[in-house]
């Protein structure tokens, strides 16, 4: 079996930029979460710690345009 055929695929990483200009990866592992890939800011050369940190993440829900703009308690109902 070759090590292609024995790895299994999770998703796929996409490059972005933080307000700060660091670069970072992100994609989606599933409906509810995102991994986050970024470089270790306190590698030092020669050091046995890693170059990439994992993070694993809930995607926040997103409010459909109808549930912001209604009012919840219903007080403009003129009944």
């Amino acid at each position: 079996m070759s090590e292609e055929q024995s790895m299994i695929k999770l998703c796929g990483l996409w490059k972005n930029q933080a307000k700060d200009g660091k670069v970072y990866y992100s994609g989606g592992l599933s409906y509810s979460t995102n991994l986050l890939l970024f470089p270790n800011k306190y590698k030092e050369k020669g050091d046995k710690n890693p170059d990439l940190i994992l993070y694993i993440s809930k995607k926040e829900k997103k409010k459909k345009e109808s549930e912001s703009t209604e009012d919840p308690d219903n007080s403009d109902v003129p009944f």
